[in-house]
């Protein structure tokens, strides 16, 4: 894949935890955002995508009812998942080769699954995450440096050989109660995995996790509560510099966590669940609001590293416009952005539509 994504979220204005933080204000100013309305329809229909992820040219799909593949931009989805249930976490292996998670009801370990035929074929993993606590299997991320998957579940971080079946603890608690954990991120260069998600209070927090060491750093109420970390990056170029996203906002470090600004911070609690970075170095993040899935579609991006954001308005082009999931993929002549929609299947911009300052 020629585009470089990652996901990063946090937002603008000064914090102090652990070590401190700047004066930086973005420059910014909150003007309305130019309408526009070229959006293009890659999935119709009213699922709502969580995920999307590429194999290759081959496309992947994450939805509340399954999952659905496709060989490229230009064929049609197909229906390519063991159950019809939401897909709560998805990993890519090899080509062809995928670990999906799905929702269960908590009487039994959860529904993973296993393909190395891209979904043509599926087999049941036996599994012991959770140990004796039937924990939901929240994010999955397969490490190719080390042969190994990491997984969350409510409150703990856990990691498996590429069978998936014998999980190790961490860190964490199988048993604790909390909200659930959501972001899951490997940093091969620094060692490290970066986590975190909402405790039991709807308190959010973020973990770094040093694998040569095991200790683990945590930062607590760097967006407004209640929050929550969904997504974030680790920026491929510059390891100092780490965004992450989720309820509240984006929040962003050039100094791997010592300090911390918050250049979307003041947003109501608006959801930013993912952030991906193209090969001109232009950072692209969008989100939905909580309560009802009609409201504006509003694209960001930034053209400075996260540290300023500009606003593009699609709202005369759908009414359903949150945003739960994002990719980047290549065409011929340009590079799309993918928008996993809010009960509204997934739309598409060209990047050479928006405008990031």
């Amino acid at each position: 894949m020629k585009s470089l994504w990652i996901v990063i979220a946090l937002g603008i204005f000064t914090l102090t935890a652990c070590g401190g933080g700047s004066d930086d204000t973005p420059p910014d100013a909150g003007n309305p955002p130019p309408v526009s309305s070229t959006l293009s329809t890659e999935l119709s229909g009213s699922q709502t995508v969580d995920a999307l992820v590429l194999d290759g040219e081959a496309q992947l799909a994450a939805t509340t009812s399954g999952l659905l593949w496709r060989a490229d931009a230009d064929a049609q989805w197909q229906t390519r998942s063991p159950l019809s249930e939401p897909v709560t976490a998805l990993t890519i292996i090899d080509e062809g080769h995928y670990l999906a998670a799905f929702a269960g009801d908590e009487s039994a370990p959860a529904p993973l699954y296993v393909t190395t035929d891209s979904g043509l074929t599926w087999q049941a993993v036996s599994h012991n995450f959770g140990g004796t606590e039937h924990t939901p299997i929240r994010a999955l991320r397969y490490d190719s440096t080390t042969d190994q998957i990491y997984a969350l579940g409510a409150d703990a971080l856990a990691v498996a050989d590429r069978s998936a079946q014998d999980w190790i603890l961490l860190a964490g608690r199988w048993d604790a109660f909390a909200t659930g954990l959501n972001l899951l991120r490997i940093d091969p260069v620094d060692n490290a995995v970066w986590y975190g998600g909402q405790g039991a209070i709807e308190n959010g927090f973020l973990v770094r996790y040093d694998r040569d060491t095991q200790e683990q750093q945590r930062w607590d109420d760097l967006l407004p509560n209640p929050s929550s970390f969904k997504g974030g990056l680790i920026h491929p170029t510059d390891q100092q510099l780490v965004l992450f996203s989720g309820e509240g906002g984006i929040v962003r470090s050039t100094d791997h966590g010592a300090s911390w600004t918050l250049p979307l911070g003041d947003v109501n609690h608006r959801f930013y669940f993912d952030i991906v970075l193209a090969d001109s170095g232009v950072l692209y993040t969008a989100g939905y609001d909580k309560g009802s899935p009609t409201q504006d579609l509003i694209v960001e991006c930034s053209s400075d590293n996260g540290f300023s954001w500009h606003r593009n308005d699609f709202s005369e082009a759908t009414s359903r416009g949150g945003v739960k999931s994002l990719m980047l993929v290549d065409e011929v002549d340009t590079t799309k952005l993918y928008l996993g929609l809010w009960e509204n299947g997934i739309k598409s911009v060209d990047l050479s539509d928006l405008q990031c300052g």
